[in-house]
């Protein structure tokens, strides 16, 4: 994505988990049961490169499968993540903890490429929209103190805010408000390395028309979070950024978690790269303001874990900081994503799926994030990565399948073959997705490309005459011939799913 600026990985940029324009490839729709609620379904305009919310966020766990631990299952974890490291797309750490145990915990690659740091687990990540779950937190906490109603207008605490009266917290918290999602915008790219302040950041969507009459739908929007952390700033009288040190993580003890300050010196932050395909790339720098409580939020998977578990374990919760009401407010499903994702829905910021699983990801240049836990089994899942092309949720997906006695799929981790130039030149063309998708292939000094609808160019490698991959992201496409042998058709693999795609003028 920046994950912004690569392709992402599937479906659509409604339940968008990510701050900045992610990567994409092709409007595949995910596997309909598996984990995510955090994107939708076939790639809109601005397709982000974690999956659907079905398919990303929020796993379906085998019921009643006894979770084991032992020496073989904690070696098949870390080789089933070294397979991942060794794509290129994934630097990071991750950590797997069962009834307060840590049951695994490894990291990977580099924070810093260029000063040859490794990744640790005090390596402190950029988290992306795993923020939205603590901005909720501190709404919640102000409720808890009487500083104010999440069922009343927010024209209460932002009286200046056009058409406030329509709008409550409510409708901020699930995404249900209507308000156009900023990160979404034709030009947010240009403008997401600015300096700008929150009220400025507001007045680029205030003025819009709604989406939707406010809780008609759910829509997944970055600017509902925008407009949560001006309202913790005007009940509290502090900064976002204070208030959630001093209210909410000082006292869970969560040290190694905050905000990041524009151009502050963190120390232990990660650098946040980009995958080529062939080699590192900076990730494109953007102003900490504009994620605010959205996402811009640092931490490590080990305050991550615990953070979770003090939402989920009740025995033993820390008593004065969230009263039992306003968790279970957070946990409770307020809205039903859509007819694609029947059994997921969203809370207070977090995804909630199939037997308890509560979860969310997140994305923002050069990192990408997941955060999950099964109550019912003592079970939090982290994965972080500071290659904006890992696939966390995926990954967490498959740390869970080893530990429940079932098969994990390894990553495509395979060397091109060399074609010559007029086999490449067969396959350029335009290929027809869907009505508003399509994938174009070109050959630049030898090397095919493809570039999707409103998305950069990719390098394809050659696995086979006719089956191409990609190393950015997992990818795969297959040419088809006519029996005169004219290219007519390719076929995109992504997530499980194939999709045709016919040849067109």
């Amino acid at each position: 994505m920046t994950i912004f600026k690569y392709l992402a990985m599937v479906l659509a940029a409604t339940l968008v988990e990510v701050i900045v324009p992610p990567i994409a490839i092709a409007a595949i729709p995910p596997n309909q049961p598996s984990k995510d609620p955090s994107v939708n379904a076939i790639a809109q305009q601005k397709p982000t490169r974690l999956t659907t919310l079905s398919e990303q966020f929020i796993m379906s766990p085998a019921a009643s499968t006894p979770v084991a631990t032992n020496a073989s299952l904690t070696a098949e974890m870390a080789a089933y993540l070294q397979a991942h490291y060794e794509t290129g797309r994934f630097m990071g750490t991750a950590i797997v903890m069962q009834n307060g145990e840590t049951v695994f915990a490894q990291s990977y690659g580099m924070a810093s490429l260029e000063h040859q740091v490794p990744n640790t687990s005090q390596t402190k990540f950029r988290i992306g929209s795993i923020t939205k779950q603590f901005t909720a937190a501190a709404i919640l906490q102000l409720q808890d103190r009487g500083q104010l109603d999440v069922q009343a207008p927010i024209s209460t605490y932002l009286p200046d805010y056009p058409q406030g009266d329509r709008l409550t917290i409510h409708h901020l918290l699930t995404h249900t408000a209507g308000i156009p999602n900023l990160t979404s915008f034709p030009d947010y790219l240009e403008w997401m390395q600015q300096p700008t302040t929150l009220a400025e950041l507001m007045v680029r969507f205030q003025d819009l028309p709604l989406e939707f009459e406010p809780g008609e739908q759910h829509r997944y929007s970055n600017s509902g979070y925008v407009l949560l952390t001006q309202i913790i700033e005007t009940v509290s009288g502090q900064t976002y950024a204070d208030y959630l040190q001093t209210q909410l993580l000082q006292p869970l003890g969560l040290e190694n978690t905050g905000y990041e300050q524009p151009l502050a010196v963190i120390n232990h932050l990660a650098h946040g790269y980009q995958f080529t395909g062939e080699d590192y790339q900076q990730a494109a720098y953007i102003n900490m303001v504009v994620p605010a409580g959205a996402g811009a939020l640092y931490s490590t998977v080990d305050d991550l874990v615990r953070w979770h578990q003090f939402l989920v374990n009740a025995d033993n919760r820390s008593s004065g900081i969230l009263s039992d009401a306003a968790i279970a407010a957070m946990q409770h499903p307020h809205v039903a994503l859509d007819a694609a994702t029947p059994d997921a829905s969203y809370g207070y910021g977090l995804m909630l799926g199939k037997q308890g699983f509560i979860a969310h990801g997140g994305g923002i240049n050069g990192f990408v994030s997941y955060l999950g836990s099964l109550p019912d089994q003592g079970l939090t899942i982290a994965v972080l990565s500071n290659v904006e092309n890992a696939n966390p949720p995926i990954m967490a997906e498959g740390l869970l399948a080893i530990l429940q006695g079932q098969p994990a799929s390894l990553p495509a981790n395979e060397e091109a073959v060399t074609l010559p130039p007029e086999v490449l030149e067969r396959y350029v063309g335009t290929y027809q997705v869907t009505p508003e998708f399509q994938v174009i292939t070109t050959v630049e000094s030898g090397q095919l490309y493809l570039q999707g609808t409103g998305q950069p160019k990719i390098p394809l490698y050659a696995a086979s005459e006719s089956e191409f991959f990609a190393r950015v992201l997992e990818f795969r496409i297959v040419f088809n011939t006519a029996p005169d042998d004219t290219v007519e058709s390719a076929t995109l693999f992504q997530n499980g799913q194939e999709l045709p795609a016919p040849k067109v003028d």
